[in-house]
């Protein structure tokens, strides 16, 4: 492949640096220059109506410390600013979308990365879909080493890469090259829950294995934005051992990295206020954001009648919900709804001389044990955090798809479909699963299956 002779850091045509529309609180203030290996320091955690944020315009804030290097905001939902309501979305379709900007003087400008297009006539590093690109904030030896094939100098730069790509659908192999790290299908596949959510390991109703496939879709860091995290404190964000090791949440408690089911990202090279900024989007798939619940209703003492069929148990069902103890589990008691506590930020790459890649962050560990697993445990794992945090909180209804019951532990979600976004006939996910969770044998008693009746009409969305 051809790469662009000469100088390969270009700097992006910025305009004046103007204000920023709104400042953010730095998680990591440092000078764009500093190294890597930089202390980081971090200044008290305010939150202000769901953002982690500048607390001027809190009640009794103190001065914002100095802004983070990016700048990350949630573009949509539209989070709450002033009244504290709660956004209200449904268990699939809606867009999650985050964009992380630079200021032009807070950078030395874009380099390309693995450079994969001609020559340019002006000596532009910029990428287009397909291409690999990265924002530099230092590169002590003046030297860029991410071209192809590489030079025998140190990755001593401090970047933040990002791979324009215009869509990742599941089940589809991604005809952009993006991040050469991030297709890797096993590693990928390993990130993946056991059971539930989007994209489970396996199907338990059908026995069928999910399939390692490079379509850019998956757990953990995203191909597209590898520094983009994404948590969430329900389902399958919280990292459990598996269903023969007692289905319990992993101590020192992690959370999955949820960015890597983005399904686009672009960026603009100089917007009006002079910063680059990457943009990053995701329509989210059903049930990434639900409860994951394992429900037993035969449990205790099993009587069988005259042919040998189970026809009663002794005690009353009981529950699981996303690995927590068991509870008593009432029919009317709906697994429908989910208060999500969800948190974003940006880290910077790591350099793997063993792997050669950069590596993102696939999960996170609650370091500092206050059962909150944040930005602030990512830096105490040793990770460059380049942004804030944004904090966003939100109600999700939909996830009770289905009275029927149908086979020991099989996805209550059978009635409506196989999930997306696997293909139709290869897994089902779910979020409500039958298990047999005293060891008595049954999960059920033999039943038909019943599915609720279809149809159409109108709802009012809640407020």
């Amino acid at each position: 492949m051809n790469r662009v002779p000469g100088a390969i850091l270009v700097l992006a045509l910025m305009l004046p640096c103007l204000p920023m529309a709104a400042s953010a609180q730095s998680l990591n203030s440092r000078s764009p220059a500093a190294s890597l290996k930089a202390a980081a320091g971090f200044g008290p955690l305010v939150f202000c109506n769901g953002w982690e944020s500048n607390v001027i315009s809190c009640a009794g804030g103190t001065a914002p410390e100095t802004p983070p290097l990016v700048f990350l905001e949630q573009l949509s939902p539209l989070p709450a600013q002033t009244n504290g309501s709660s956004s209200i979305q449904f268990r699939a379709g809606w867009p999650l979308i985050f964009r992380a900007s630079v200021n032009g003087n807070a950078m030395q400008g874009i380099g390309r990365v693995f450079g994969r297009q001609g020559f340019e006539l002006l000596n532009y590093a910029f990428a287009e879909v397909g291409q690999g690109a990265a924002i530099v904030f230092d590169d002590p030896d003046g030297i860029w080493s991410f071209t192809f094939p590489p030079p025998p100098v140190p990755r001593d730069e401090f970047l933040l890469d990002f791979y324009p790509d215009s869509g990742d659908v599941s089940g589809v192999v991604d005809d952009v090259p993006s991040d050469q790290s991030s297709h890797d299908p096993a590693r990928r596949f390993a990130l993946r829950p056991q059971v539930g959510g989007p994209l489970p390991q396996f199907d338990p109703e059908s026995g069928n294995s999910g399939s390692a496939i490079k379509d850019g879709v998956q757990f953990g860091t995203d191909d597209d934005f590898p520094g983009l995290v994404i948590l969430s404190n329900v389902g399958v964000g919280i990292v459990l051992d598996s269903l023969a090791n007692g289905w319990n949440p992993v101590i020192p408690r992690q959370a999955r990295n949820l960015a890597g089911l983005s399904n686009s990202v672009g960026y603009e090279l100089s917007d009006s206020l002079g910063r680059t900024s990457i943009t990053a989007t995701m329509i989210v798939p059903r049930f990434l954001f639900s409860h994951i619940r394992l429900q037993d209703s035969c449990v205790g003492t099993v009587t069988f009648d005259g042919n040998n069929m189970p026809v009663a148990c002794s005690d009353a069902p009981i529950q699981r919900v996303d690995g927590g103890p068991p509870t008593p589990y009432i029919d009317s008691n709906r697994n429908d709804q989910s208060l999500v506590e969800l948190r974003a930020f940006v880290v910077a790459p790591v350099w793997n001389s063993v792997t050669n890649r950069l590596e993102g962050l696939d999960t996170v560990v609650d370091m500092n044990g206050d059962g909150v697993v944040s930005a602030v445990d990512a830096s105490l794992m040793g990770r460059e955090v380049l942004s804030n945090e944004v904090v966003f909180n939100f109600r999700q209804i939909g996830s009770d798809v289905s009275s029927g019951r149908i086979s020991p532990y099989a996805s209550i979600a059978f009635c409506n479909g196989r999930a997306r976004p696997d293909p139709v006939g290869a897994l089902g996910a779910g979020s409500d699963f039958l298990y047999d969770l005293d060891g008595n044998g049954y999960g059920l008693l033999l039943m038909a299956a019943i599915c609720p009746g279809g149809g159409s009409g109108v709802t009012q969305p809640p407020r």
